[in-house]
């Protein structure tokens, strides 16, 4: 079953990317115009364009803490002690 819950969870991450992926690429797109001086609305959307891409890029990190959180580090072997002297 959590395999299942990993898998599902992957899923998310993935589709999380994707969007936050097109919203940098919207973002990165707006940066290239040119900017006049009063260029108000072209700032406006550079804004919330910012926003919408930090908002997706939480999202994913957010969907990839909580899958690295269900993955469990490896067993360390067990070394005997030395007894160096």
């Amino acid at each position: 079953m959590q395999d299942t819950a990993s898998r599902i969870l992957l899923d998310r991450m993935d589709q999380a990317f994707g969007d936050y992926s097109q919203q940098a690429e919207r973002l990165s797109s707006l940066l290239a115009k040119p900017m006049g001086e009063s260029s108000w609305t072209l700032y406006n959307d550079l804004q919330r364009q910012r926003t919408a891409e930090t908002v997706a890029y939480e999202k994913y990190r957010k969907l990839q803490d909580e899958l690295f959180e269900r993955i469990a580090p490896p067993a360390v072997p067990h070394r005997p002690e030395s007894s160096i002297a």
